[in-house]
């Protein structure tokens, strides 16, 4: 029995060592003696023993594949096989694709599948936006409103609708929220490229944590958006051609709000969960070093903010990207926020009526001056409960070191009243604004809580008012579209 050959192994293209697997898959077989081959794969020679003898053979490989998988490689290439660098995809050849190339080098095989797809990219320009198709979704209803109000019609697409709407139209712009729509490979962003139609993505949340999962370099070419300006400078540290900072805001359907629970009136009132969707997966194997677990919790109590940037110091984690450097660094600012969430409502409960509205992992802090309500609806039926309060008490989470909460606008447009604690991200309001309803440390959250009782009505109309005329969807959603035609200019 003959030994195992080992498997050729080759660094990708994010810098990781990869064992080359056999296997090619057929793209299209229209028969004839033409065959295009999209990658070689490991074996050429074995290849060649696979394809019909009288095969005419043109293929197409990465540079950087051919660059390291050495001369006995590319000396087991066919003489009579032509290397080409495009191609026509109408030309109506035998097509195989190594299974392999996106994972390895995406950055050069997504643009080249993106032209399999779509062959001749649409001529006509639409005035639509398209969103992903993400049912259940808080932000996209309230982006299709603010779109709307600037003469742009929003359409959902799903992963497979995406390709019938670009063979036909060719729209305004892609805008994802937290590369949602988009794929880890960037096959989406190429074959968006490929249509001439830009994307955006804003980073609503830790934008290291959302390219965790991304395998492609190509998202440095995406316009990005944040709404914690400090991730700017880090992103583009990390080759992000194009960032710029755009913060939270509030959706129109929040100044419609009235008191409907009366029984909160003289209540503090604190609505959050205890942890995001898959933070269990997306933690695996993690917990914040134990060396710097005791002197987050030590901040904290002193009302500083062991957040992602000090994590990330403190453990020595310059590169966040790629691979899972920036989980690690988040484990520690996750924990640490859910720590001064349990502190933040340990605290207002001292106030002596404070309800709670979130997961069911609260119940167990729910003592005699604490009512546990269920989660609401986003909208209608959380602006009701802010309008109802005497106040609500934020806590801002430190995995976003300048960041706001949804809350800083909501709150304050449902005509409710919030005492938020001290983030940097409050300087994007007017400090006359922020100074009477800020505490650092939870324990001034009930004193700050009977302080602002006396000018509660003038805080909220001035609030009220500096909302609606700077912090609305519509205004970012201008501001997104405004940068991109400058880009474009």
């Amino acid at each position: 029995m003959e030994p195992r050959r080992p498997r050729p192994r080759l660094v990708d293209a994010l810098g990781f060592e990869r064992a080359l697997a056999d296997g090619h898959e057929a793209v299209c077989l229209p028969g004839g003696r033409d065959w295009l081959l999209l990658g070689l794969g490991p074996d050429p020679r074995g290849l060649a023993g696979r394809l019909p003898a009288e095969a005419s053979v043109r293929y197409l490989e990465c540079p950087a594949f051919i660059d390291q998988a050495g001369a006995d490689w590319r000396a087991a290439i066919p003489p009579t096989w032509r290397r080409v660098e495009s191609f026509d995809a109408l030309e109506g050849v035998n097509i195989l694709a190594y299974r392999q190339a996106l994972e390895l080098f995406p950055d050069f095989w997504a643009p080249v599948m993106a032209g399999l797809l779509l062959p001749r990219p649409a001529e006509a320009l639409a005035g639509t936006v398209l969103v992903p198709d993400v049912p259940g979704s808080l932000l996209y209803p309230a982006l299709a409103r603010a779109f709307a109000l600037e003469g742009l019609a929003v359409r959902a697409v799903s992963r497979e609708g995406l390709l019938d709407c670009l063979e036909r139209e060719r729209p305004r712009l892609f805008f994802s929220v937290n590369f949602q729509g988009l794929d880890r490979f960037g096959q989406v962003q190429a074959l968006l490229a490929r249509a001439g139609v830009p994307v955006a993505a804003w980073c609503v949340d830790n934008p290291f944590h959302v390219l965790s999962g991304v395998r492609t370099p190509a998202w440095r070419d995406l316009r990005l958006f944040v709404t914690d300006d400090w991730f700017v400078g880090p992103l583009r540290a990390h080759g992000a051609r194009w960032v710029e900072h755009l913060p939270l805001a509030a959706d129109a359907v929040f100044f419609e709000a009235r008191p409907d629970r009366p029984e909160l009136a003289e209540s503090l009132l604190f609505v959050g969960h205890s942890a995001f969707a898959d933070k269990g997966r997306f933690f695996a194997g993690l917990r914040p070093d134990p060396a710097l677990w005791a002197e987050a919790l030590a901040m904290l109590g002193r009302g500083q903010r062991p957040d992602y940037g000090w994590w990330a110091h403190r453990l020595g984690v310059a590169a966040l990207w790629p691979g899972k450097a920036a989980r690690r660094v988040g484990i520690g600012a996750e924990e640490a926020g859910l720590s001064w969430r349990r502190l933040v409502i340990a605290e207002a409960a001292r106030f002596g009526r404070l309800a709670v509205c979130g997961d069911a992992a609260w119940r167990e802090y729910a003592g005699p001056a604490v009512t546990y309500l269920p989660p609401v609806p986003y909208g209608t039926a959380l602006a009701g409960l802010y309008a109802s309060a005497r106040a609500v008490v934020g806590a801002v989470s430190p995995l976003l070191p300048r960041g706001l909460t949804q809350r800083h606008f909501d709150v304050w447009a449902a005509g409710g009243c919030l005492l938020t604690d001290a983030t940097s991200g409050l300087s994007l309001f007017p400090e006359e604004l922020t100074r009477p309803v800020t505490y650092a440390r939870a324990r001034d959250i009930a004193r700050l809580a009977r302080e602002v009782q006396g000018d509660r009505p003038g805080l909220v109309a001035a609030w009220r008012e500096c909302i609606a005329t700077r912090h609305t969807y519509r205004h970012r959603v201008r501001r997104v579209l405004e940068s991109l035609d400058g880009a474009a200019a």
